[in-house]
């Protein structure tokens, strides 16, 4: 593998991108064009209830990859968080197994498409996922995509270290105060609060950051919703 040269490649697409354009965003679709995929995203995962941070998307139907994994809190690429290894799968073949509710989702509002999820490792560690969609095959091979994944990890890391954490999707601290909130309403855990925000958001069929910016501007309230 030309680690040197994947990585001049990956340069040269996020200086081609938009300068206006937040620096995690030029880094998604830089990676994505590189392994010829239709679409990608980044998020960063943690190990409390299983927490995710979406951080960037390429496209409307990878927001919706992403945002449906948030509201059901399964799919491959919390899979490919926690088991450290490439998550290859087409939703057709997945939809009786895996991640049924997911799978069936994507398929009734996307149609078939096969996602490539990849671990993004600091040390050998997984912390998020790298993960971009097809309907046919990468034009790279698997080993070549995951070392992008950790160049991508790598990257995000230090860029966040520079900024302060403004570039990597401040609107997901507006879920964490939603959580709070619904909590204190309902007088439940955070883990059971967080379960009432996705839920109320899949059954509107919007976003999990829509229902949280509902309940903190007071709008939404759950014990009267």
């Amino acid at each position: 593998m030309d680690r040197a040269g994947i990585l001049g490649r990956l340069g040269k697409l996020i200086a081609d991108g938009d300068p206006r354009q937040r620096f995690v965003l030029r880094l998604c679709e830089a990676g994505r064009r590189l392994v010829g995929a239709e679409g990608g995203s980044i998020s960063l995962n943690n190990d409390d209830a299983g927490a995710r941070m979406t951080l960037a998307v390429t496209d409307q139907l990878a927001g919706q990859l992403e945002n449906l994994q948030d509201l059901l809190g399964e799919g491959p690429c919390r899979e490919a968080y926690l088991s450290g290894g490439a998550i290859v799968t087409d939703l057709d073949d997945a939809v009786s197994r895996l991640w049924p509710e997911f799978s069936r989702s994507v398929l009734e509002t996307s149609g078939r498409v096969i996602m490539h999820c990849f671990p993004m490792r600091a040390a050998g560690r997984p912390f998020g996922a790298y993960s971009v969609y097809t309907h046919a095959e990468l034009s790279e091979p698997s080993d070549v995509v995951q070392f992008l994944a950790d160049a991508v990890g790598t990257a995000v890391l230090h860029h966040a270290s520079e900024s302060g954490g403004d570039d990597v999707g401040p609107s997901r601290a507006i879920v964490y105060q939603a959580t709070g909130m619904v909590a204190v309403q309902l007088q439940v855990t955070p883990d059971d609060a967080l379960a009432m925000l996705r839920a109320h958001a899949f059954a509107h069929a919007t976003t999990l950051d829509d229902i949280a910016g509902h309940v903190v501007a007071r709008r939404l309230d759950f014990r009267f919703a």
